[in-house]
């Protein structure tokens, strides 16, 4: 994994420990990593691997709710089948996915209590 990447993902990971992290900053990230190589499959592929790397670091990836008390519901399956159903939204798309769109991810916090 090259520095550019590493940094990228460490950014995603970080903002995703914060707050909800959308798939705009993720596209953006992509974007950046490809600069002059940039199409829409290539665009795809790296935010797959970016998602792939993010859920391995224990970031999940659902939906966000109108619940205080559950504010986030993941979606369920193991990370091969939420990164398949991400990589279907994504291959439907005509552009780039911006925050709010396909899902949210975050870092579960324990409850306290």
């Amino acid at each position: 994994m090259d520095a550019a990447y590493r940094e990228e993902l460490d950014y995603l990971k970080a903002y995703a420990g914060q707050d909800w992290l959308g798939f705009g900053p993720i596209a953006g990230a992509a974007a950046k990593l490809l600069r002059g190589r940039w199409t829409q499959d290539a665009e795809n592929e790296l935010m797959l691997r970016l998602v792939a790397d993010l859920l391995a670091a224990g970031v999940r990836a659902g939906e966000l709710t109108s619940s205080d008390e559950t504010p986030f519901e993941p979606w369920p399956g193991d990370a091969a089948a939420v990164l398949d159903r991400i990589a279907r939204e994504l291959k439907a798309r005509a552009d780039s996915p911006d925050t709010g769109d396909i899902c949210w991810f975050t870092v579960l916090q324990p409850r306290s209590g």
